[in-house]
């Protein structure tokens, strides 16, 4: 391969959105961000790990790590079009690698004495899929997570917003009661009071009526001032009668005034009552009008993140398009490459074919020599 061909292929390898396009074996299938190099030997070493892909995530794989077995199955010695077959897969499938490492001989670890060096054989089971792909599953597992919280807000916020209703509308039930209550204490004292008024006519037209006899008796006592021995007992006996009866009209009248003060004491109480009743009323609205603004801040502030959600996806799929088409540039310049190297090597076998002609120098063959190696190497280079 010539000079130039080997520079070109060099940036395009530094380039790492060119080394994770070069990840993906088809428009479905990806690897695990390792480049692979095979040795003369058979041996196939890690080169170079991808940044953000999915051996770099996982930490386990070191440059210079020499792979020797894709899921179980040993391929030392294989071809490198075999190997590439085995790492390539859909995004997203899991593929265990065995690698061995040259490590210090008191290392923890499974050894192999390989040579008199101690070998380090483990396992790792690494994720297909583009850098890109991998960012894209995090976020999307982030994004999910915070959703599940939203909704378990927003949950809370209407089974809070149930609870307050329900208790509003005890309290509505309570204070109905409490009313009929009230309605009928005071047809009971409005009963006591006309009751209480109906007695006192009876009173007063009972003493009417004694006044009324007493003036008769005096009247019939003027003209018969003979049959004085005689009325005069009866004049003690009305006496009698009278101061009886203002002892019984005195015992009605505080009997009222103890029934009034009672009535009085529990109209205040039910005033009182009444009070309370009014500030708890109060209260509660006050309660009710604080949830509602409360879930009024919540509803808007999960208006505010579906926008910036809805933002995001926005933003996302522009730089989706962005980077779907920097790799179809990407892909014009490495096929431009590709036609420049095919190029190099035609140019470079039609002279070596025209040397063949030409008596064969020492130094001519260790020039050849040295181009047909270089050649092999580089065909032995591949990305996974």
């Amino acid at each position: 391969m010539s000079t130039k061909g080997q520079d070109l292929y060099s940036s395009v390898r530094s380039n790492d959105s060119m080394m994770s396009r070069s990840m993906q074996g088809g428009p479905h299938m990806s690897g695990v961000g390792i480049f692979f190099q095979q040795e003369p030997d058979g041996k196939v070493y890690v080169k170079t790990i991808v940044s953000g892909g999915s051996a770099e995530r996982d930490g386990r794989v070191r440059v210079g790590d020499v792979i020797c077995g894709v899921d179980g199955r040993d391929v030392i010695g294989e071809p490198v079009s075999v190997l590439r077959s085995l790492l390539l897969g859909h995004e997203g499938g899991y593929v265990v690698l065995t690698f061995a490492r040259a490590v210090e001989s008191g290392a923890e670890v499974d050894l192999d004495a390989v040579g008199g060096t101690v070998i380090a054989k483990f396992d790792v089971e690494l994720m297909r899929g583009s850098p890109e792909y991998l960012a894209r599953l995090d976020a999307s597992r982030r994004y999910e997570g915070e959703l599940m919280d939203l909704r378990q807000q927003l949950k809370q916020a209407l089974a809070e917003e149930k609870e307050i209703a329900e208790e509003v509308e005890r309290v509505k039930r309570v204070l109905q009661l409490e009313r009929g209550a009230s309605a009928r204490r005071d047809k009971e004292i409005e009963d006591i009071r006309n009751a209480h008024q109906r007695e006192t006519q009876a009173l007063t037209e009972a003493c009417r009526r004694a006044e009324q006899v007493k003036r008769d008796a005096v009247g019939r006592l003027m003209p018969v001032q003979t049959r004085e021995g005689d009325m005069t007992e009866e004049l003690a006996r009305m006496k009698e009668k009278d101061r009886l009866r203002k002892e019984y009209v005195e015992e009605l009248r505080k009997r009222h005034e103890e029934e009034s003060g009672r009535l009085e004491a529990q109209l205040a109480k039910e005033q009182r009552s009444r009070r309370e009743e009014q500030s708890a009323r109060q209260e509660v609205e006050r309660e009710l009008a604080k949830g509602r603004a409360e879930l009024k801040r919540e509803s808007e502030h999960l208006r505010i993140i579906s926008e910036q959600d809805r933002m995001h996806r926005d933003r996302t799929e522009m730089a989706r398009r962005k980077f779907k088409e920097l790799i179809d540039a990407m892909e014009t310049v490495f096929g431009m490459g590709k036609e420049v190297e095919e190029s190099a090597v035609t140019l470079q076998n039609d002279f070596l074919g025209a040397r063949v002609s030409l008596p064969r120098e020492p130094l001519g063959d260790s020039i050849a020599a040295n181009n047909n190696a270089d050649g092999r190497k580089d065909q032995n280079f591949f990305i996974a």
